[in-house]
């Protein structure tokens, strides 16, 4: 008989609960076995606080590093709260399914920090960067309903030189 260690974990993540994926985002995402899924505890886990992704991001521009001064900080601020736009977009409501088929992840994010910094030349760094990171893979209107939100959120700072 194999022991096993009691402090031993395996964690899966998933974009369904092992039921397959009914919404049609998440293709390929398959039933579970239901002998798996009876040896499995789950747990649902919502996108991080602000705070959270905040501290990621610093930590992200630390590695690059970019200080964070009052104009970075301001800029990350805003990242984030683009993203927690287009999520709401995303999940929709209990009246019914969100707008946008894709989303603004964790790791999205970073990875729009991340090319925001390294394309800070750029005519509008965070505009081309987003592109990079999020929006060249959604549908033409809503690569447009993301990059408004993204505008209205960045006001001025929008269209500015951003390095």
């Amino acid at each position: 008989m194999v022991q096993s260690d009691p402090k031993f974990r395996l964690i899966f993540t998933a974009n369904s609960a092992g039921q397959g994926d009914q919404s049609g985002l998440y293709q390929g995402v398959l039933q579970q076995n239901l002998a798996l899924l009876d040896r499995c505890r789950m747990v649902q886990v919502d996108y991080s606080e602000p705070s959270v992704e905040k501290s990621i991001l610093n930590e992200t521009l630390n590695s690059l590093g970019i200080s964070i001064d009052p104009v970075m900080d301001r800029l990350t601020d805003n990242m984030i709260k683009v993203a927690n736009e287009i999520r709401k977009l995303f999940v929709g409501s209990t009246d019914g399914p969100g707008s946008l088929s894709v989303t603004m992840s964790t790791r999205t994010l970073q990875r729009w920090t991340n090319l925001m910094v390294t394309y800070k030349r750029a005519p509008n760094a965070l505009e081309y960067s987003l592109d990079r990171a999020l929006t060249l893979r959604a549908e033409p209107a809503q690569r447009e309903a993301i990059i408004r939100i993204a505008r209205d959120i960045f006001g001025d700072a929008w269209g500015a030189d951003n390095g």
